[in-house]
């Protein structure tokens, strides 16, 4: 027996979560609540509310297919910037090397001429 039909004959109303499933059936959720001493108007009134809260904040495929989507444009932004980073730490790199090798040439020729003045 498919939900769909057991829905419609029922007033079940269902909310999809990923791969979870919430079912609520307001009119038998009514029925419980009138048959508990509330007012069908109050019992209505509940359900909706119930009903209402159950479809807020549920993830719809929309809303699930939005965030993967965002992921999406997230992940390219992050390889976009881990680009460039390791661009500019490979330029950062080379300029060390560069002051290194300078640096290490005239401490050398330091040497060479304190040697060179000490004999």
């Amino acid at each position: 027996m498919s939900k769909a039909p057991l829905a419609a004959k029922r007033g079940a109303c269902y909310i999809r979560a990923m791969s979870a499933q919430v079912l609520f059936n307001p009119l038998a959720y009514i029925d419980r609540l009138t048959r508990g001493g509330f007012s069908p108007e109050q019992a209505r009134a509940s359900a909706e509310a119930l009903e209402t809260a159950f479809s807020e904040s549920v993830a719809t495929k929309a809303d699930v297919g939005d965030v993967r989507h965002d992921m999406e444009l997230l992940k390219r932004d992050l390889a976009e910037v881990e680009g460039r980073l390791k661009l500019e730490i490979s330029q950062s790199k080379t300029e060390i090397l560069r002051w290194v090798f300078g640096f290490n040439l005239v401490l050398i020729g330091a040497i060479f001429t304190i040697v060179k003045f000490v004999r």
